[in-house]
């Protein structure tokens, strides 16, 4: 082989090498986004019965509940996990600005009330709707006209509003001022039924079946519990709400409702 021949050939690999370079150097086409491998998820920490932990600076440590777990489970299916979590103690800052610190945020967003957002929200996961739970000896109500003339009960702070127009009792219906109390009204037979959000409903039953009574349904709202995607992020919204659904049809979302809620809130039947 000639100098010339080995000269071109030398050329001809150093070119290939460059333009390889340039093409791995180049930015991705235009709609599509390299996924972040790791995930900042931040948490709001409003609601116990979803997502719990301990606010150590700006991070939650020991953090636990369904959304933590949800958090962690998407993560994976996304090929990716969850680095931290973090503390976010507002709602509409958690949901205010794009390319924030953060690809995910859970705090049991009510997608009929997040109002005007920069990021953007999926489909719901959970049901904002209201269990009824019926003292025991009770017959068990199957419509909204079978509660109507009994006596409801309803902790004064919680969404049971919505639940009472539906209802429409002909009883003055009895407000209490904590989970601890509302037990006891529906112990002692002071109220026949208890009104509670449905997330909250398994919890406020475990173990007490017997003396207080038992979820039988529960009452419509309309609305649903969604996690936000930041924009700006990295993170590909419409993949994460594939993957939602994937964790509804293939049954974790159940799982992790039954695990950390005691409870699914999909199964307990609708009263009309």
């Amino acid at each position: 082989m000639s100098r010339a021949t080995v000269a071109a050939a030398a050329l001809l690999v150093v070119v290939a090498q460059s333009t390889s370079a340039r093409a791995d150097d180049a930015p991705p086409a235009e709609g599509t986004h390299a996924s972040p491998r790791e995930l900042v998820v931040a948490l709001g920490l409003e609601r116990p019965a979803l997502q719990a932990g301990v606010v150590r600076g700006r991070d939650v440590i020991l953090a636990r509940g369904f959304e933590v777990e949800l958090a962690r489970v998407l993560a994976r299916r996304l090929g990716a996990r969850v680095e931290r979590f973090v503390y976010v103690p507002s709602q509409p800052r958690l949901l205010a600005s794009s390319g924030a610190a953060w690809q995910l945020a859970f705090d049991a967003i009510d997608a009929g009330r997040a109002g005007r957002t920069a990021a953007d929200l999926s489909t719901p996961y959970l049901t904002t709707d209201v269990a009824v739970v019926a003292r025991r000896g009770l017959s068990r109500p199957r419509r909204l006209v079978d509660l109507r003339s009994t006596v409801l009960c309803a902790v004064r702070s919680t969404d049971a509003a919505g639940a009472m127009s539906a209802v429409r009792p002909s009883r003055r219906p009895l407000l209490s001022g904590g989970v601890e109390r509302l037990r006891s009204l529906l112990r002692t037979g002071a109220c026949d039924a208890a009104l509670v959000p449905a997330v909250e409903a398994g919890r406020f039953v475990a173990g007490q079946r017997a003396s207080i009574g038992t979820v039988v349904g529960r009452v419509a709202s309309g609305g649903g519990i969604v996690l936000a995607v930041p924009r700006g992020t990295g993170l590909d919204a419409a993949r994460v709400d594939r993957e939602l659904g994937r964790l509804r049809r293939d049954g974790t979302l159940g799982r992790l409702s039954r695990t950390w809620l005691g409870l699914d809130p999909a199964t307990l039947p609708v009263l009309r």
